[in-house]
C-alpha cells in the first residue's frame, strides 16, 4: 500500500504539485461571502486556494478544520451522527525468523508461496468471527481475535535486514474504549499483544520468540496519531445507510459540500474505504466540472 502511494506521490510531483508533509492543518480560511479561501497551518502559514479537497474523515473536515457557524445546523446534525464505531488494531512486528505454519508441514527458513498472500488466523468458522466481535460489542477486546497477516519485507527486501523480516498483523476486534482496562495502560497492552502472538503460536509454533519487538496501534492510537475519527480506517461506517446516496450524509455524495469550494475526496466520500483511489478520482472529475462551468 505504501507503494501506491508512492506512485501517486511521484505522478503528482511529475505533473507539477507540490507535496508538504508535517504540515499539521489548523482550519479552513473562510471569506466573508461564504466561500473557502485557503488552509492555515498550525505554524501559522496560509495556504491560499479558492478550492480545498479534503482527505480528512467527514467529522475531522467540518467539525474541526470549518470554523463554527458557517455550515448549516441539519448538515452538522448529519455530520456527527455518522458512525464511526471501529474496533481494529494494527501491530507491526519486527521478528527474527519467518513463521513456520503446521499446515505447511515444511520446515524451512527460507521464504516460500505460504509467506507471500494474507494470511488469516483464528477466523476457521463464522462461529469463531461471530464470537470475537461479541466480545468486542460487549467491550472485551476479542478473546480468540481474527486476524490478517502479511509478510512484506519477503517481496520487499530493502525493509528488513538480511534474515530479518517485518510482520504486519490486522486485528479484530478491539473496542475503542473497554469495558474494564484502558489502552493507555502498558500493561493491559502488553496483554492482548501478547494473546495475539500467543494465538499465532498455534498456528506456527515458535512465533512469539521470534518477536524482536512491535508498534501497535489500537483505535485511539489511530485516531491520534492517523486522525482516523474513532480509529475508523473507512473514515466511517460501511453500512447500507452509509453507502451511495448516503456517504457522507444525504444530499452530498457528489463530493461537494455546503461550503463553496471545498469538497470531500476521501474514504468518507462514496464508494467508500479501499484501496483503489476512487473518491479522490471522482473528485478531482467534480472540480473539474465546476471550473469549467464557472469560466
Amino acid at each position: 500500500m505504501g507503494s501506491v502511494s508512492l506512485a501517486i506521490s511521484k505522478a503528482a510531483i511529475e505533473a507539477g504539485a507540490t507535496i508538504a508533509t508535517e504540515a499539521q492543518v489548523s482550519n479552513l480560511m473562510i471569506e466573508d461571502s461564504g466561500r473557502v479561501s485557503g488552509v492555515l497551518l498550525a505554524d501559522g502559514t496560509q495556504v491560499r486556494s479558492s478550492v480545498v479537497l479534503s482527505n480528512a474523515t467527514p467529522y475531522k473536515t467540518f467539525m474541526e478544520f470549518v470554523p463554527p457557524n458557517i455550515l448549516p445546523d441539519d448538515f452538522l446534525c448529519a455530520v456527527k451522527n455518522i458512525d464511526y464505531t471501529s474496533a481494529t488494531t494494527k501491530i507491526n512486528l519486527a521478528v527474527d525468523k519467518l513463521p513456520q505454519f503446521n499446515c505447511c508441514k515444511i520446515n524451512s527458513p527460507d521464504a516460500g508461496p505460504q509467506h507471500t498472500g494474507t494470511i488469516h488466523i483464528g477466523s476457521e468458522s463464522m462461529e469463531e468471527i461471530d464470537s470475537a466481535w461479541r466480545d468486542s460489542v460487549n467491550g472485551i477486546p476479542s478473546r480468540r481475535p481474527v486476524i490478517e497477516m502479511t509478510i512484506p519485507s519477503v517481496l520487499d527486501k530493502t525493509i528488513s535486514p538480511p534474515g530479518k523480516h517485518v510482520v504486519n498483523l490486522f486485528i479484530q476486534y478491539t473496542p475503542y474504549k473497554p469495558s474494564e482496562g484502558s489502552w493507555e495502560d502498558p500493561e493491559y497492552r502488553e496483554s492482548f499483544a501478547r494473546r495475539c502472538f500467543n494465538l499465532i503460536d498455534e498456528y506456527a509454533p515458535g512465533f512469539s520468540s521470534s518477536v524482536i519487538g512491535y508498534d501497535m496501534l489500537t483505535p485511539p492510537d489511530l485516531e491520534r496519531v492517523i486522525g482516523l475519527t474513532g480509529g475508523h480506517i473507512l473514515h466511517g461506517s460501511m453500512g447500507l445507510d452509509s453507502l451511495f446516496l448516503m456517504r457522507p450524509v444525504k444530499g452530498w455524495s457528489n463530493y461537494r459540500t455546503p461550503l463553496q469550494g471545498l469538497y470531500l475526496c476521501g474514504s468518507g466520500a462514496h464508494p467508500g474505504g479501499g484501496v483503489m483511489g476512487a473518491p479522490g478520482r471522482n473528485a478531482a472529475h467534480a472540480v473539474i466540472q465546476d471550473i469549467k462551468e464557472q469560466s
